[in-house]
């Protein structure tokens, strides 16, 4: 069972660890914009000054934007905060499951929660298939030819295009030969 709390029983290392996690994982190395949003909510909540999370000063001391921003006027940070919420459901998904922490920004509110994940050994990876006994036989490891199926049908489609080129070249050799013979 996890429990969602607040930083007051949350060990901040942990957080701290998990925030680390985050920022690390490409999606957020691609936008500083939401990596600066981000550190600024969970420092915030982590320093005891949750209550001032708003869309002002989310504006005014992450993103940049000058005293003068009017969140009622400019619906920019609750946009980046639904970007937010999506790209750390993305981490938590792949490479952010192994952290000690979920760091969970809830809809309709900017302050951050935190979830302590439970200390489970990742599970071990599947074995790989065995390779064709002959290549085993020879000490050769097999690896698979395509990562996705995408990549597997894009080969065969080139492969399709190679052979009607061949086809053509050939074609076209042959027209010259029979009318080089022929006259």
């Amino acid at each position: 069972m996890t429990e969602q709390t607040r930083a007051e029983t949350v060990p901040a290392e942990a957080v701290r660890r998990s925030l680390d996690g985050c920022l690390s994982a490409p999606v957020f190395r691609r936008s500083p914009k939401l990596a600066a949003f981000l550190t600024y909510i969970v420092e915030e909540e982590l320093g005891g000054r949750g209550d001032a999370i708003k869309a002002y000063t989310i504006a005014t001391q992450a993103l940049g934007r000058s005293d003068s921003f009017d969140p009622s006027n400019d619906p920019s940070v609750r946009v980046e905060a639904g970007r937010l919420r999506r790209v750390l459901d993305e981490v938590y998904a792949d490479e952010g499951r192994r952290l000690p922490v979920r760091i969970q920004v809830p809809v309709g509110a900017y302050r951050p929660s935190f979830e302590v994940l439970p200390n489970e050994e990742p599970p071990p990876p599947a074995p790989a298939p065995a390779p064709a006994p002959i290549l085993q036989a020879a000490g050769f490891q097999t690896l698979p030819l395509f990562d996705t199926r995408g990549q597997a049908v894009l080969a065969v489609l080139l492969a399709i295009i190679a052979v009607l080129l061949t086809a053509e070249v050939v074609l076209q050799i042959y027209a010259l030969v029979q009318g080089a013979a022929g006259g």
